[in-house]
């Protein structure tokens, strides 16, 4: 039924994890830029018919392109000194706007798009970090050293973390152990779901401020390094002074209203759903920044404006990285290390802000590499990378400079479990047959796209299982066809025309017709939602061949490209949809895959339920023991390629192009692409000397 494919290993270093109520602010006034059109020669993309069905093809063409408007920014002396980029603009072009400034909401379920994120992340500080941006090193920001070993106090297990005494908020206030515990514990009263089971549950039972600068960790269950090393101590903190007033009374109404109530039944959890959308849609305007940026001014559909954080007390940390593993960061005069110091220097550079402000313009792919092309942008972020003839269109301007990265995440094609018959495994696992991956990627996606196995891309090469089972693994177009017709009929499944194999048409499928499942009843149109060709070519044009393949079979489905936010949304309803293709940026740890698809996981949006798969990952949530953590990795991507409620697809090397006479890196080879793995380095890009 399946084969086992073994790809090399490579050894990559690991990449770290960055991974819709609407809040929208009135921006400040500013004044209206000259509007300039201009013909340009472009690469675009194009939905096109090709042997009777819609496929996306890459086109050159002369467009007239009319800039996104941005605020005007003052006329600046050019005889003026520049010191590292001060008074400078950093002018990044972005693909969607956001949705919503709230963090809660952000960082939540609904709401974590990239293009949230992208703006908003640097706001918010944080403990430790597992996102140096050159090599992920494991690394304290607000703590002054590491925190003290997990060990058992009464019926809890305790760990110690002293903060460092010269960390402020943007307001100039100081930033304290109180605000993480207040943070920790709204969380774990209101239950908060996505990126905020950080602070998990099943573990974390509260967080103490014992003074300004300790903070101590009560866990009723021994936490595993998924829960604390990779989860309470890397997650984000909220300014308690701004926020309690609003929050307190949320969470009081809940203790009180919710102190009688079963937590399974459904008055607890409408009760529950009811205040965490009060608390998403509260109003963070005025909110101090604890990181190297600060909101600035946001005009919808237009651009977000991010300004420098005067009172960021990281401003040029000096960062040294050591053949071997070994680290040194010294900042304010405050010198830590870990590993080994006296090896040769790998890298050495400061770290930002470099430049007063970032201004994120929103543009289409197309529009944002004209952009950077004319010298409008200095940057595009992209979730995906640039195409390659995006790339062949910009590589002749001699101001441009492109690298190219490996990629630490993937796109995927998604179940949802509540439809019965993609309930039923024979359905995913034929449809997997007829998924020819390699011909996807290199024939049809003309190799800028590169196949995935598992939920552990190659790229992060420690946890990454080589030998889990593939479904018609190597076999000939023909030979997939028959294996997913075999799968079909031996789980009961018959049609009134069953598919087969046609030689006398130069070797093609003849498509099934009136698919019917185990008990006779016909299998109903399914739904798959894409994103459109404007937004990704690749996925778009994946999903007008996973229809087709999924037709050949004679299950019925209908592949709708559209807006990439419109999917977001559409998921968290599972009457809405059947199946979905989006992307997964993931973090070092793979503790992710449990996050994404655990039984009652924020992510879990198809509802996908194994009892093994959540044995393994509750073992692997409370491993203490790394290699033994790595084995469970290894088995848990062993289960998923048979029960497949993500079927993988493929992703792409990342390739990022900037301005080189405007901005430059003092390094470019990030796992995840500059673009995508650290949303432009907006602390790490520096000013060209003049």
């Amino acid at each position: 039924m399946f084969s086992k494919r073994i790809l090399a290993a490579k050894g990559y270093l690991l990449a770290s994890l960055l991974v819709v109520s609407l809040v929208l602010f009135a921006a400040c006034s500013t004044p209206t830029p000259e509007v300039v059109e201009v013909v340009k020669t472009v690469v675009v993309t194009e939905v096109v018919e090709k042997e009777g069905k819609e496929v996306v093809v890459e086109k050159t063409v002369e467009v007239v392109v009319t800039a996104t408007p941005a605020p005007v920014e003052p006329t600046k002396d050019p005889n003026a000194p520049k010191e590292g980029g001060k008074g400078d603009v950093f002018r990044a072009a972005i693909l969607s706007d956001m949705t919503t400034m709230n963090y809660w909401s952000a960082f939540g379920p609904i709401n974590s798009s990239m293009w949230n994120y992208v703006v908003v992340q640097a706001y918010y500080p944080r403990a430790y970090t597992t996102g140096t941006a050159h090599r992920w090193d494991y690394a304290p920001i607000l703590a002054m050293d590491m925190p003290s070993p997990t060990e058992q106090e009464g019926d809890f297990w305790v760990s110690t973390v002293t903060l460092r005494d010269d960390i402020m908020w943007s307001d100039g206030t100081k930033i304290t152990a109180h605000d993480w515990a207040w943070t920790a514990n709204v969380a774990l009263k209101l239950n908060l779901q996505g990126n905020w089971t950080q602070y998990d549950p099943a573990y974390l039972d509260h967080i103490e401020a014992v003074d300004d600068v300790t903070a101590k960790l009560y866990y009723h269950t021994k936490p595993g390094l998924a829960v604390h090393e990779y989860g309470t101590l890397g997650a984000p903190w909220m300014n308690k002074a701004f926020w309690s007033p609003m929050v307190d009374p949320l969470v009081e109404r809940m203790e009180t209203e919710g102190k009688d109530l079963d937590p399974e039944s459904d008055e607890y959890i409408a009760l529950q759903s009811e205040i965490v959308q009060a608390l998403e849609t509260l109003d963070p305007t005025g909110e101090p920044s604890g990181g190297p940026w600060a909101f600035g001014q946001w005009e919808a559909g237009a651009f977000v404006e991010n300004v420098r954080h005067e009172n960021y007390f990281d401003y040029m940390r000096e960062v040294t990285e050591y053949e071997g593993g070994g680290y040194k960061q010294v900042v304010n005069g405050r010198e830590w290390s870990s590993g080994d110091t006296s090896a040769p220097v790998q890298a050495e550079y400061k770290e930002g802000p470099w430049f007063d402000k970032t201004l994120f313009s929103i543009y289409s792919t197309d529009a944002a590499v004209l952009a950077l092309d004319a010298g409008e942008v200095d940057f595009i972020i992209t979730p995906n990378g640039l195409s390659q003839g995006q790339i062949a269109q910009l590589s002749p301007n001699p101001d441009i400079s492109i690298s190219t990265n490996p990629a630490n995440g993937f796109r995927y094609l998604s179940f949802n479990f509540s439809v019965p018959v993609l309930h039923d495994a024979a359905i995913r696992q034929a449809t997997a047959c007829m998924i020819d991956k390699e011909f996807l990627t290199q024939s049809v996606l003309q190799g800028a796209a590169i196949p995935v196995d598992t939920i552990v891309p190659e790229a992060n090469a420690y946890w990454y299982n080589p030998d889990v089972p593939l479904f018609c693994d190597g076999m000939t177009t023909q030979e997939r066809m028959e294996e997913a017709v075999r799968i079909l009929k031996d789980a009961g499944y018959t049609w009134d025309t069953e598919p087969y194999w046609r030689e006398d048409r130069g070797g093609t499928v003849e498509w099934g017709v009136g698919l019917k499942d185990p008990n006779g009843q016909y299998v109903p149109t399914l739904r798959l939602l894409a994103p459109s060709a404007g937004y990704d070519p690749l996925r778009a044009t994946t999903g007008v061949y996973i229809e087709q393949w999924m037709n050949q079979l004679g299950i019925p489905v209908e592949a709708e490209l559209t807006n990439f936010n419109r999917i977001l949304e559409i998921r968290t309803d599972p009457t809405a949809w059947d199946m979905y293709i989006l992307g997964w940026g993931l973090s070092t740890f793979p503790d992710y895959a449990c996050r994404f698809l655990q039984p009652g996981a924020g992510w879990n949006y198809g509802a996908y339920d194994s009892e093994e798969f959540d044995t393994v990952c509750n073992e692997l949530l409370a491993e203490t023991d790394r290699e033994k953590a790595r084995e469970q990795a290894f088995k848990i991507q062993e289960i998923l390629a048979t029960d497949l409620p993500y079927l993988y697809l493929f992703t792409t090397p990342m390739a990022d192009a900037w301005d080189n006479t405007q901005v430059m890196y003092p390094f470019t080879d990030v796992i995840d692409g500059i673009g995508s793995g650290y949303y432009g380095l907006q602390e790490y890009v520096m000013a060209v000397a003049e």
